[in-house]
């Protein structure tokens, strides 16, 4: 059988099961929709796959500055970074691996520089609130990160590269067939001394080396033409020196971080729609100076999804977790806790033009009451032809925010009492697609409540409380088209986006905060690149905007980190050898050599240089 899931996302189709006797058996509706279907009324966009190819040694969130208008706090070069979407902070964006939220339950937020492009078949992005489609902390947007089943033909790949400041990045991967069993194997290490000389200073950054390695393993196995399992796992490894700020000569931290990610789903298609099973276990571990502490989490949950008629699509389903959390600073060194999903969506077409779109969902979280969430999205064809469409979208919706663990059961500084953030959230934007041309506008605004912030009590220790009141709102744009002028083709895209981010209610004690923008949130954000593809040849140049960025709440103009534009260029060649592939690829980052910074006295590599090259041996027979 070719790929079921592709053949399941495209259309319904008739299946035939073999007994031992010939028999008609009834039609067979095959389902799962994509993501996108039950978010109609907000954008889902894929990561453009040239970029990720072509940048597989960089870090997700090195990638996804250069087609979203997000913005990364990032501590140095290979150092923690966190993702702010549409004026939110880092713990609210809400990071899935095959549908299993791996945001640190400790900390909130994902540390995208440990989230390498090259452990991923597929990006996708949400931009804007759906914690009624993707749980806890998805108020900015979610990034959802799938493994593709193996393929059906046999593949090799090796890729090596060499980079500035000792970066060397290997990758090898293999896949294929055999009979009803699919596999896939991918690994990678990357290292680098992280020397570069500080712009600023002269100097060369001391304590900043790293060194990231990980194992990915697909497996597939169909028991039938209707029956399928999957398995996956990645286990990934980091150590590095924590870069200290520039002047300082005499740092020692240093932080490993070790995760274990095993997802298993078995899906069951029939008369009745499909069943979904999936299990999970998630095993991430920091060790800071020697020190370690980890959470570990079970995770269970069953989905049914079934097409009622011809165009209503229902999905329900339950999901489990089961948390522990070994800190050695919470009390006891240990904290457990039990969340409950409860879920259901509704996607229905009326007509030719119109899509409408409700989800709703119930969190149980042990310790206190958690709200119940609903999202509708709507989306009208104002124009819809063989040519052209222009559609009108939108949608409402309520999110919400489970404290931490280090909110609530920090030893001595942890609040069992705090409330979740909640959030009621609305956008409307305006789509424009041809053949060649892709142009989406959209308004959005959202009003945070209980905005949980981490602020000094009497006897000097910092504790978290539900302080602050937000207003994120704004607008953004993204154009997308491919135009060719003989033998050559452009392939670009921009992005802006407007935020106006700031504390509308605060306690007596920060009143100057109130009308002040979020700190780390830009104004204004852009992006862009331009590919020009010739023959076997391939360049691109992509630019990077990020506005003024505020480091304290009073929003002081003498600290705050000024505008920046960053370029990049590469280029490159492959040949075709009968089954066999090559390229080679060189990149410049930095390219004006621009001292410029994203967290504050946190330095930035200025120039520097990076070679690729990769190797495909692509063969039809199985294994």
């Amino acid at each position: 059988m070719k790929t079921i899931l592709l053949l399941a996302g495209l259309c319904p189709v008739i299946c035939l099961g073999q007994t031992s006797e010939a028999r008609l058996l009834k039609p067979v509706t095959v389902y799962a929709l994509p993501e996108e279907k039950y978010l109609t009324g907000s954008a889902v966009a894929a990561l453009d796959s040239s970029l990720k190819a072509q940048e597989r040694s960089r870090n997700l969130g090195e990638i996804l500055v250069y087609q979203f208008p997000v913005y990364f706090r990032t501590y140095g070069n290979g150092m923690l970074s966190g993702i702010s979407m549409r004026g939110t902070s880092p713990q609210h964006t809400a990071v899935l691996w095959n549908g299993m939220n791996i945001n640190s339950f400790s900390l909130g937020q994902a540390d995208f520089s440990i989230l390498p492009a090259a452990a991923f078949d597929e990006v996708k992005v949400h931009e804007g609130a759906g914690s009624a489609r993707h749980g806890s902390g998805a108020f900015g947007g979610s990034i959802l990160i799938n493994s593709f089943s193996p393929s059906e033909k046999n593949q090799i790949t090796f890729t090596q590269e060499a980079g500035s400041f000792g970066r060397n990045f290997l990758a090898l991967g293999a896949g294929g067939t055999l009979q009803r069993w699919g596999l896939k194997t991918n690994v990678y290490n990357l290292s680098s001394k992280n020397n570069f000389p500080v712009l600023a200073t002269g100097e060369r950054q001391p304590h900043a080396a790293f060194r990231q390695s990980g194992i990915l393993q697909d497996i597939e196995y169909k028991w039938s033409e209707s029956k399928i399992i999957r398995v996956h796992y990645w286990y990934h490894n980091a150590d590095r020196q924590i870069q200290p700020p520039m002047g300082q000569q005499n740092a020692s931290d240093n932080q490993q971080d070790q995760n274990h990610r095993l997802s298993i789903q078995y899906r069951s298609f029939s008369r009745y729609g499909l069943l979904s099973v999936k299990g999970g276990y998630i095993n991430d571990v920091i060790i800071y100076n020697g020190s370690p502490g980890g959470v570990i989490r079970w995770i269970s949950g069953v989905q049914h999804e079934r097409v009622w008629g011809k165009a209503l699509h229902v999905q329900i389903g339950a999901e489990w977790n089961h948390i522990i959390g070994n800190i050695p600073n919470y009390l006891n060194g240990q904290a457990q806790e039990d969340r409950y999903d409860f879920i259901s969506s509704f996607q229905k077409k009326i007509g030719e033009r119109l899509s409408v779109n409700i989800n709703l969902r119930q969190p149980v979280v042990s310790g206190f009451n958690a709200p119940f969430l609903p999202y509708a999205g709507i989306e009208y064809a104002l124009l819809k032809n063989t040519r052209h469409e222009l559609s009108l979208r939108g949608n409402v919706s309520k999110n919400y925010r489970v404290p931490t663990l280090n909110d609530r059961y920090w030893q001595n500084a942890g609040n069992k009492n705090l409330l979740p953030e909640t959030s009621h959230a609305g956008e409307l934007g305006i789509m424009y697609r041809d053949k060649s041309v892709e142009a989406t506008t959209a308004f959005f605004s959202q009003r945070v409540d209980n905005w949980i912030q981490w602020v000094p009590a009497l006897n000097g220790i910092y504790r978290p409380q539900n302080i602050e009141q937000v207003l994120a709102e704004g607008m953004e744009m993204k154009i997308h088209f491919r135009k060719k002028i003989n033998k050559v083709t452009l392939v670009p895209q921009i992005t802006y986006q407007y935020t106006r981010s700031v504390t509308t209610q605060a306690p007596a004690t920060q009143l100057y905060t109130i009308g002040k923008q979020l700190i780390y949130t830009p104004t204004h954000t852009a992006s862009g690149y331009v590919q020009v593809l010739w023959k076997k040849f391939s360049a691109d140049v992509s630019v990077q905007y990020n506005g003024q960025r505020f480091t304290d709440a009073g929003n002081a103009e003498a600290y705050a980190l000024p505008a920046f534009v960053l370029f990049n260029f590469s280029g490159g060649k492959f040949w075709i050898l009968n089954n066999h592939r090559f390229d080679l690829r060189f990149s410049v980052k930095n390219l004006f050599d621009l001292d410029y910074q994203l967290y504050a006295g946190r330095a930035m590599p200025g120039r520097n240089y990076n070679f690729q090259f990769t190797y495909q041996l692509t063969k039809p027979n199985s294994l």
